[in-house]
């Protein structure tokens, strides 16, 4: 139980880290911004990396000292972790069709502000990027994004971000801005030999399809690595207990 604490202490350390690091990177931290610190997604990296650390340090320590607060701790933060992705599991099979258009709102809604908000942008690039889609269900749903739109009079009016071209980098290096310039006004054809035109909710859900079975014994290991932890901390805890009642 110390190893497997240890590596998932040092796995929450580096999210800890890499929270930091952002928060830090996009100066979020200094007084002028700290009042929007609270809708800063790297915030999510640094409450996730605390939980986990703060979990597997009383785990180690508590193990390491017998030391039965520390367990008691680990015990209870394992077991409410365990509820909470049981019923996370069971929210996402009852009210998957919910979801998909909670999702699909929330993509529509980043891609209108996708120039107002670097963090937005950033997240939506990077989807866009890892899953090879553009937009929410197609392409054509950058027209929503006012600098986007036909109607706009800047240099990107008819266009998509880079982060929808197949090529997205100029020279394979450096990212081609103007890839994606004029696409929405083309033909499909002629569109989908510069940019990816399938938008990435059918894609995300096509690769949740292929990947059913990954996923479930991912998530039951994991489900089944808790369950040794709380049996092993609470077997600890009686011995603890039993050794110092004959003490």
């Amino acid at each position: 139980m110390f190893f497997f604490n240890f590596i998932v202490f040092t796995l929450g350390f580096g999210l800890l880290c890499i929270g930091f690091w952002g928060l830090a990177d996009k100066q979020s931290l200094i007084s002028e911004k700290i009042v929007n610190l609270g809708t800063d997604p790297m915030l999510i990296f640094v409450l996730v990396g605390l939980v986990v650390c703060v979990l597997s340090f009383s785990g180690c320590v508590g193990f390491i000292r017998e030391n039965i607060c520390l367990l008691k701790l680990f015990f209870v933060g394992i077991a409410i972790l365990l509820v909470v992705q049981c019923l996370v599991a069971l929210v996402v099979l009852c009210f998957h069709q919910q979801i998909e258009d909670s999702v699909k709102t929330t993509m529509l809604v980043a891609i209108s502000r996708y120039q107002g908000d670097s963090d937005l942008k950033f997240i939506l690039d990077e989807i866009q990027l890892g899953m090879e889609c553009c937009g929410v269900q197609s392409y054509k749903d950058w027209s929503i994004n006012l600098y986007f739109n036909c109607s706009s009079p800047g240099v990107n009016s008819c266009g998509v971000p880079y982060s929808c071209c197949i090529d997205p980098l100029q020279n394979g290096t450096v990212p081609n801005f103007q890839c994606g310039f004029g696409a929405l006004a083309m033909s499909e054809v002629m569109a989908g030999s510069l940019i990816y035109l399938g938008g990435c909710v059918p894609q995300l859900i096509f690769w949740i399809n292929r990947r059913t079975w990954d996923i479930a014994a991912g998530y039951l290991l994991v489900i089944a690595i808790e369950l040794t932890c709380i049996v092993c901390a609470q077997k600890l805890m009686r011995e603890i207990k039993l050794v110092k009642s004959f003490g």
